[in-house]
């Protein structure tokens, strides 16, 4: 590919979450594509260092650091992209995740954890959304927004009800933006992980699971790597994808293809090396 073809060269683009995980590996490849990068994330110091590595490969990025599921915090870091850049051409809206929130039953939750899983998951990709549709109407840029929702959108998953119920959210949102958001000729997509290969997964699961959950995935048994999500967020937001708006792509190694319950490998469907 060439950036010609991607046409993201000399683009805005701002990624929510970007400081850690998906995020950051998605402010790597659009930087590495000539990319004008916003990183926006509440931790300055992990947004500061995306933007040094950014910079040190020749690219252009300016940090945001907000909390993106306060209004008055998202104008800001439309604001940062505004003085830095002009405006913003892609909205990339990652924030959200489980947050520790997770391994709790509905007949225990607490109303905060609810309200917290919502808000990183849903509140911030309202806001974005709706700050960033504006600033691209008004510039009277095509834009595209590019959400991450998961595969428990789809799936339920025991103990894990508040994101469950947010990404789910999430899914339905983008095909409702992108309908009410076509007739300005900006695109809605959103990309749908299942099990991540970051950081926070490798805290938060034994070794034991997360080779469980590898060995679930059809595709080569192994779990999305963050450039892997990346790859299909950079391909949504770019031209190739100029007529595609409203679609959930899930980049899950074909797990949503099978049935709910994670099949056994049988050694007659094993790939020959």
């Amino acid at each position: 590919m060439t950036n010609d073809v991607l046409g993201v060269k000399g683009k805005v683009v701002i990624i929510s979450g970007a400081g850690q995980g998906i995020g950051r590996a998605t402010a790597y490849l659009f930087g590495s594509q000539g990319s004008k990068v916003v990183v926006a994330d509440v931790l300055q110091d992990a947004a500061t260092s995306v933007v040094a590595s950014i910079r040190e490969g020749g690219g252009e990025a300016v940090s945001a650091v907000a909390d993106l599921t306060q209004k008055d915090q998202v104008a800001r870091a439309i604001d940062v992209a505004t003085e830095a850049y002009g405006g913003i051409d892609i909205c990339v809206n990652n924030m959200g995740g489980m947050g520790g929130l997770g391994g709790v039953s509905i007949l225990e939750m607490e109303r905060e954890s609810w309200d917290m899983s919502i808000a990183r998951n849903i509140h911030s990709t309202f806001f974005m959304t709706q700050a960033c549709a504006k600033s691209m109407i008004d510039r009277r840029v095509k834009g595209a927004i590019v959400n991450v929702a998961s595969m428990s959108g789809l799936r339920a998953s025991v103990l894990s009800a508040p994101y469950g119920a947010a990404k789910a959210g999430v899914m339905h949102f983008t095909q409702t933006a992108a309908i009410e958001l076509a007739p300005y000729g900006i695109r809605v997509n959103c990309v749908g992980p299942a099990s991540v290969n970051t950081e926070n997964a490798k805290k938060a699961q034994t070794p034991e699971r997360l080779k469980e959950m590898a060995d679930s995935i059809p595709l080569d048994r192994r779990l999305s790597e963050p450039e892997d999500i990346a790859r299909a967020i950079l391909m949504l937001a770019s031209d190739l994808a100029s007529f595609v708006t409203g679609q959930v792509v899930m980049c899950d190694g074909g797990l949503a293809a099978t049935s709910a319950r994670p099949q056994k490998r049988k050694e007659s469907f094993a790939p020959r090396r």
